[in-house]
């Protein structure tokens, strides 16, 4: 009985210094999804933005963090370059819209993307990173956090990465425990992870799939000295799951299923603000399905349907039919 009890304390105690963050998904968790997500649901105690691209910022780059968009909102704005002075010149602006804190992303797998040495694809150049981090220190006030894989084809990159990091008054890393090559598919290297923690003086992250309570409380317990957890995929499969974190209480198949059908219908109407005609609210919506599916194992037919939409009548038929 003492065991069981004891289980549950520790459980509690985990859960009450948890603190969630929402992920920077490109395309998926944009200030439509934040504001419609926060809306409904627990708003999670820090969101990062998907990232602006520094080679390239003009007026449209910023929409997404705009203060009006994001009001409730904890947000941190996330740059990808390679270049300091680039870099600078985005985080003054982002400081003129009023955010403190700027989030520098390492960890981007996609190919488009690593090939020109952006996002995971600077991993393997830990001389490269370290000359950014110099020139952008010289401005004393920078906050600046990291997000970023383990390595780009190499489980190992973090190793020479650990004292570049070590010697800048970072905020925090936040560390995804896969390599760029893997993308999101096979395990999480969780050793790679606890190594790189264990060298590191910045405080620390954990990110990948946390995707229920129960894989959320195996993670915590097998790592009770992390307290700061992000999650992206989980909560658009999942739209409970930071209240179900919180509380310590999983929600039902039926409840997933209804928060799901909110989500949709908030979705639906966030991005009719500023989309023009069906067929694009259709297409900007559609891929979301990718991961609600995850949370309907049962209605394959109707998810068939979905996907096959090419109307956007066919598509809200489609989804009455699986979301009721």
């Amino acid at each position: 009985m003492w065991a069981k009890k004891r289980e549950v304390m520790n459980a509690h105690s985990i859960i009450s210094k948890s603190v969630i963050y929402l992920a920077p998904l490109q395309g998926f968790t944009d200030y439509s999804f934040r504001q419609a997500f926060c809306t409904l649901f627990e708003v999670p105690d820090l969101a990062f933005s998907p990232f602006i691209e520094t080679h390239k910022p003009d007026h449209r780059a910023y929409r997404d963090v705009l203060p009006d968009r994001n009001k409730g909102i904890s947000l941190v704005p996330q740059v990808l370059g390679n270049n300091a002075d680039e870099i600078k010149q985005v985080t003054l602006h982002i400081n003129e819209l009023g955010y403190t804190q700027v989030n520098w992303n390492l960890g981007c797998p996609y190919p488009m993307v690593t090939k020109k040495h952006l996002g995971a694809g600077l991993l393997p150049y830990p001389q490269q990173i370290d000359t950014v981090l110099n020139e952008l220190y010289k401005d004393t006030t920078l906050q600046l956090s990291i997000k970023m894989r383990l390595g780009l084809t190499s489980p190992d990159d973090w190793k020479a990465l650990v004292p570049v990091f070590n010697r800048y008054p970072l905020t925090e890393v936040i560390i995804h425990g896969r390599t760029a090559s893997q993308m999101f598919n096979g395990e999480v290297n969780e050793s790679g992870f606890l190594d790189m923690i264990s060298q590191l003086v910045h405080p620390a992250c954990y990110n990948g799939n946390i995707n229920s309570l129960d894989n959320f409380l195996s993670l915590s317990q097998r790592m009770p000295f992390v307290s700061r957890w992000m999650i992206g995929r989980g909560l658009i499969a999942n739209p409970l799951l930071i209240n179900e974190i919180k509380t310590n209480n999983k929600a039902t198949p039926q409840e997933i299923k209804t928060a799901i059908n909110r989500l949709h219908d908030q979705l639906l109407y966030q991005n009719s603000i500023h989309l023009s005609g069906d067929s694009h609210l259709m297409h900007k919506v559609k891929p979301y399905w990718e991961y609600f599916a995850k949370s309907l194992p049962d209605c394959n037919k109707g998810l068939k349907k979905i996907r096959k939409a090419s109307t956007f009548s066919a598509y809200i038929n489609a989804c009455k039919e699986v979301l009721g």
